[in-house]
């Protein structure tokens, strides 16, 4: 459907019946129709083709190419492959050209999502920097993002992720953009002097993500927008891992929420993540979030786990909630974390209706990017007693395992869908029997065993109908298991063993299985049809394939 020739037939066709060569009759084609082929095109290159075939093409094309906008900036000139041609040969940069567009035509009332990314050049910073100015550079851009946004009448979504602080400019103009429910910031690393913004609040902002906060990189000032934006319901917020490295008590939660704790609001969310976080709890005596609404939470790389000071903590939920058991969240449905504490498995005993629990371990997908060293903490530093578990060498951690298999299979079992257990909890027959037996439900599992053979999984996948991906996870400090599945797949046995195994589980609905590492991966497809007896396909994965399934996709630190 996305040659041109085609739908310029299929357009001509659409005025009446026209006749061919042989006399035959051509149906006329309703625009609607048409409009519901091309809404199937996602490629911006077919896109474009099409909007150039004709008027009519043009007129119901357009508005979908210009839907979703993402313009990337590079701090150096690219060249060709093909030709070695520099990119915007003979005029300005691709990124430049397309924010030219955005600004003088009539396009930009089409933009329903709107980004700006990559590297931003500025030039004689240290200079500038001296008698305390913006580079005349970075402020044009501001400016015509601002002029670009002020002509986007339905944007929808904003992300700011320039290596540039967003300046006051176009804060104010996303402020009046009613129409805006999805706003995601990146803070700049470097820190040169920029005007900080007391962000206006936005009455129909939904969600929230602000990453690589930190307070000597002159951030600007949340916390009016956390209190005005009454429809706020999704929040992410991510500080720099630099604050946790240098142990640097550089920031406090009621430089955020002290609005919110001053006017005595708890804000109404459903989803919380936080990553990053080091600072003093310093805003007690009320609520910050409403318990009665939140349904997902995630911490990664914050206090409250084993060895954090309780005093050192984004909000100190575990002892503010296992003192109140009354004010516990009612409507939890997803716990993320990455850190294990006896406070924590209480509080996952108390609350009700779990139904997603992830427990990622210090090899989680992409850590090396946020993870804190392991450096000796300062001395008389709230974090003196901080240490990150990195496998057995933690007694504490291991020691956790049955207390948490346990609260989880007695208070969740029947309601719990997704179960990602650290890797280093090497589990017995009896823990994977007592899953098995309390939670019937599972649909996406993820444990640490070591299977001598594929029998054993006989003795879980089969009783758990309604199971669609299992993860096989690797011991962070023993890599026998894993180098084994790995000899036997150099030997191509991985995929008839699989296939010979899970033909006998008549009614499992198992897709995906991961057997030790990410490189070992596989699909579990239908039987082949028409073929009574025969074997499932199994098929090898990447894991950029099962990205998307949650197992896989939680299992990292990032928020």
């Amino acid at each position: 459907m996305s040659d041109p020739s085609i739908m310029s037939h299929m357009f001509i066709s659409s005025f009446g019946a026209n006749k061919h060569e042989n006399g035959a009759s051509v149906l006329p084609l309703p625009l609607n129709l048409i409009a519901l082929i091309i809404s199937y095109l996602d490629r911006p290159a077919d896109l474009s083709r099409t909007c150039r075939t004709c008027r009519v093409f043009h007129y119901i094309g357009l508005p979908q190419l210009y839907s979703n906008v993402s313009l990337r900036s590079y701090g150096y000139i690219r060249y060709s492959g093909r030709d070695g041609r520099p990119d915007g040969c003979g005029m300005a940069s691709p990124f430049s050209m397309g924010l030219y567009g955005l600004v003088s035509r009539n396009i930009a009332g089409y933009v329903r999502s709107f980004e700006v990314c990559g590297e931003w050049k500025e030039h004689a910073l240290e200079e500038h920097a001296k008698v305390g100015r913006v580079p005349d550079e970075t402020m044009m851009l501001n400016s015509l993002v601002r002029v670009a946004v002020e002509k986007m009448a339905v944007l929808d979504s904003f992300s700011w992720a320039l290596n540039i602080k967003m300046l006051p400019a176009v804060w104010t103009g996303l402020a009046q953009r009613s129409s805006l429910t999805n706003l995601t910031v990146r803070f700049p690393s470097s820190r040169h002097p920029r005007p900080i913004t007391l962000v206006p609040p936005m009455p129909n902002l939904q969600r929230l993500k602000i990453t690589d906060i930190d307070p000597l990189c002159y951030p600007d000032d949340i916390s009016l927008l956390l209190l005005g934006s009454k429809k706020l319901r999704h929040l992410k917020l991510h500080w720099s891992p630099r604050m946790r490295e240098e142990r640097e008590l550089s920031t406090h939660e009621s430089a955020y929420f002290g609005r919110c704790a001053t006017a005595r609001y708890s804000i109404p969310l459903k989803t919380v993540a936080i990553q990053n976080l080091y600072t003093y709890h310093d805003i007690s005596g009320c609520n910050l979030f409403d318990h009665s609404f939140v349904e997902e939470v995630t911490f990664l790389n914050s206090t409250g786990g084993i060895g954090d000071d309780p005093g050192n903590a984004f909000v100190d939920q575990h002892n503010d909630w296992r003192q109140n058991n009354d004010d516990l969240p009612s409507n939890l449905k997803m716990l993320r974390v990455d850190k294990t504490s006896r406070q924590q498995c209480s509080f996952i005993e108390h609350i009700k209706g779990l139904e997603r629990l992830y427990l990622i371990g210090p090899q989680g997908r992409r850590a090396k990017d946020t993870t804190p060293n392991s450096g000796t903490p300062l001395p008389n530093s709230p974090a003196s007693s901080y240490s990150s578990y990195s496998g057995t060498d933690n007694p504490n951690v291991m020691a956790l395992k049955d207390d948490y298999i346990e609260t989880i299979t007695k208070c969740h079992g029947s309601t719990l869908k997704h179960l990602l257990l650290l890797p280093q909890w090497r589990l017995t027959d009896e823990d994977i029997a007592l899953i098995v037996h309390h939670c019937p439900n599972l649909e996406q599992l993820g444990i640490g065993a070591e299977f001598s053979n594929f029998q054993r999984l006989r003795l879980l996948v089969p009783f758990l109908k309604n199971l669609t991906a299992l993860r096989i996870l690797s011991s962070p400090d023993d890599s026998t298991f894993v180098n084994k599945m790995r000899d036997m797949d150099d030997r191509g046995m991985h995929e008839k063993r699989l296939a010979e195994e899970t033909s006998r589980w008549n009614l499992s609905k198992l897709r995906f299985m991961e057997l030790g590492g990410e490189d070992l991966i596989f699909e579990i497809g239908n039987r082949e049809a028409g073929k009574a007896g025969s074997k499932k396909i199994v098929k090898k994965k990447a894991c950029e394939e099962v990205k998307n399934v949650a197992i896989w996709a939680f299992d990292c630190h990032e928020i």
